[in-house]
């Protein structure tokens, strides 16, 4: 039964996905994984990311992201 309870969760995620490939969002972050990993903080900048989303449950990746970036000064 959990199985079926997690298919149903990642087939979900994967259709959220999918639906925003082409959006803005999904191009920004891009642009910004690129910027950051460009000046060799991508680790510190993705790790410090996921902090700041752990801490906020309702915080979106790009907007993770982008105060993550601000934060390292890139």
């Amino acid at each position: 039964m959990q199985i079926l309870i997690n298919k149903i969760k990642m087939d979900k995620f994967q259709k959220e996905f999918l639906d925003k490939v082409g959006s803005d969002e999904i191009i920004e972050i891009s642009q910004i994984l690129d910027r950051v990993n460009k000046q060799q903080k991508l680790t510190e900048v993705i790790y410090y990311a996921l902090l700041t989303m752990k801490g906020n449950k309702n915080m979106s990746p790009l907007l993770a992201l982008q105060i993550a970036e601000e934060d390292w000064d890139i």
